[in-house]
């Protein structure tokens, strides 16, 4: 791995930690996409490893949006 990787993976990594841990807010979910098309744009992270990190976003976004809509659900009268 290249210096570049290490350093790109590890602000994807630090993004995801963020959203793992309960930090849902659109800031984070936007700096988690950006970390992910920069790495990717300057080829820091490979065509591998950007599609793994595409899986695993849309996979929490979805959780994410999921528990949004569960939750504007049971606050309707």
């Amino acid at each position: 791995m290249s210096r570049a990787n290490v350093i790109a993976v590890g602000m994807i990594d630090a993004r995801f930690d963020c959203i793992r841990k309960g930090d849902n807010s659109a800031q984070v979910f936007a700096e988690t996409s950006m970390a992910m098309e920069m790495a990717y744009a300057l080829g820091a992270i490979d065509d591998t490893e950007f599609s793994h990190y595409k899986k695993r976003y849309y996979r929490l976004y979805q959780v994410h949006a999921e528990a949004s809509m569960a939750e504007i659900w049971r606050s309707t009268p």
